[in-house]
């Protein structure tokens, strides 16, 4: 096992660095110098402020990105290249920094080997949101305090139903904020009750299938929960569909319509 921030190595079975207080981890880090070619300009990130846990966050984001990196202390050496994705990282593991988890705590752990960085980074902060203290073991687990477990698993539910819902709809590429998405949340709640008490308005329908279209392809707003945008733009493409299926009938038409005004109705 090795510090990634100092390269000390230590025996399989420590778990910390005496000399750094973070966690370990299995691959030899690389030394800051060798990071890119000779001729790469590299960037400095001094995260002296960081917790040791988010460092060791990043730490595990960079290596499972294959980004090259070092450390110089608590400060991450990377190519300039990569360092719009280092960004990104760094914004996640930050993030993630949140309640301690105390260590007399009896504990469990969640393989986390099929969880790409950016879900690690989705249910890390989700899990904070929620106050839930954990940390990453050296072998890269997720742990827990047993007494949390229940309330774990019902953020892990959330977590990957959300990522299921954005990987079937992709990335929305819009962003609209304040009044204007107020309107656009009000006249497609409007519309939704409109077509449940009258499928065939064909006033309503045409309008609907312009605004479902643009609300499903709208960025989380800020101040909305990822979770429940996420349905919000599920449940606005489920709408557009039905709509512009020519077989469509009216029984699909009311449901899915009734389906959007009950999601629209708590933020609107």
């Amino acid at each position: 096992m090795y510090c990634f921030q100092c390269a000390r190595e230590y025996v399989e079975e420590v778990t910390e660095c005496v000399e750094c207080g973070v966690g370990l981890v299995e691959d030899k880090p690389t030394p800051p110098e060798e990071v890119g070619g000779q001729d790469e300009p590299q960037v400095a990130y001094e995260l002296y402020e960081w917790s040791f846990e988010s460092r060791r966050m990043l730490e595990g984001l960079l290596t499972s990105e294959a980004i090259p990196h070092g450390w110089q202390g608590a400060v991450l050496i990377v190519r300039e290249a990569d360092e719009d994705r280092v960004d990104a990282l760094a914004e996640q593991a930050e993030e993630a920094d949140g309640p301690i988890l105390e260590d007399d705590a009896e504990k469990i752990g969640y393989d986390m080997d099929e969880w790409t960085a950016e879900a690690q980074g989705a249910l890390v902060k989700a899990l904070g949101l929620a106050g839930i203290p954990h940390m990453f073991s050296a072998e890269g687990e997720l742990i827990v305090a047993e007494e949390n477990e229940d309330k774990v698993d019902e953020v892990i539910d959330q977590v990957t139903h959300r990522l299921a819902v954005d990987d079937e709809l992709g990335e929305a590429t819009q962003v609209i904020e304040g009044l204007k998405l107020n309107d656009l949340l009000g006249d497609v709640r409007t519309l939704a009750r409109k077509l449940v008490k009258n499928s065939g308005d064909a006033k309503s329908t045409l309008s609907m299938v312009k605004h479902a279209e643009l609300l499903s392809d709208v960025k989380t707003p800020f101040g909305f929960d990822g979770n429940r945008w996420s349905q919000i733009r599920l449940r606005c493409t489920q709408m557009h569909g039905v709509l512009t299926d020519e077989d469509r009938e009216e029984e699909d038409v009311r449901d899915a319509a009734e389906a959007l005004a009950i999601e629209l109705q708590e933020v609107v």
